[in-house]
């Protein structure tokens, strides 16, 4: 029996893809991540809401959810994680008592700048195929296909 080989054109096989290519490069950035972060037990998604509620302390939940783009029901539980691991305090609005703030508690402060070095440990680890200037140009170029941004 015969083999009949399919004739894709260069820019239709799956390497030139670039949703696939996103979607490997995104795998092992997690997978790297995990292992870097295994002992402070954070997924991306918790380390990300921790870095933003240290670099906007008094940060309101919702608008929390606005800058990660998540969904304020997807957000409740990991707060709720957060909280409970003692890392993440949440206070009521001062002008409006049906708004939480949030703030990191010390333990989390003080641990913060030693979880970026981590990050910033695997980022280095993750991307060290690219110059610096390579490494911008990715970032910028991220950041047009997700941000509303011009």
């Amino acid at each position: 029996m015969e083999k009949t080989r399919l004739r894709t054109s260069p820019e239709d096989a799956l390497d030139a893809q670039i949703g696939y290519n996103l979607r490997r490069a995104s795998a092992l950035a997690l997978n790297d991540f995990a292992v870097e972060m295994t002992d402070a037990a954070l997924r991306p998604v918790t380390y990300a809401m921790l870095a933003l509620i240290d670099e906007k302390p008094g940060i309101r939940a919702a608008e929390l959810c606005r800058l990660l783009g998540m969904k304020s029901a997807n957000m409740a539980p990991l707060l709720a994680e957060l909280e409970e691991r003692g890392l993440v305090e949440r206070d009521d609005h001062a002008e409006d008592g049906r708004v939480q703030v949030l703030a990191l508690t010390q333990a989390a402060r003080e641990a913060m700048p030693g979880w970026r070095q981590q990050v910033r440990r695997h980022e280095d680890r993750f991307l060290h195929r690219l110059t610096k200037k390579e490494r911008a140009t990715l970032l910028r170029l991220l950041r047009l296909i997700w941000t509303d941004e011009d």
